[in-house]
């Protein structure tokens, strides 16, 4: 799957994430909700800020459009930066383990 582009800052809000899938994508909201198998009205919420979903909604929306989802996240526990991908294949993972030098 492709994946988006690495420019600008991290997108760290529901909102951010489908906004900048519809945009590269340059899909309309209807569009991308038939991709995603979701109400139009869905994604329109989404985007203005009136519901936050789940990841599992985002993984939906994000695999529609052609997406997989990268997420990094600090670990409390271990004190590490984790990476977890999600929605991708085994084969994906793995492509993905040995381009990180640190796994």
């Amino acid at each position: 799957m492709a994946e988006p582009r690495r420019e600008g800052a991290l997108l760290t809000t529901a909102a951010q994430i489908v906004v900048r899938i519809r945009a590269e994508r340059e899909l309309s909201m209807s569009s991308l909700a038939v991709l995603a198998g979701v109400p139009t009205s869905t994604i329109s919420r989404i985007e203005s800020g009136q519901v936050e979903p789940t990841l599992g909604m985002i993984r939906r929306i994000a695999l529609g459009a052609g997406y997989h989802l990268h997420l990094q996240y600090y670990d409390l526990f271990s004190g590490k930066l984790e990476d977890h991908v999600v929605g991708a294949t085994a084969a994906e993972r793995a492509s993905e383990a040995e381009d990180d030098p640190d796994r």
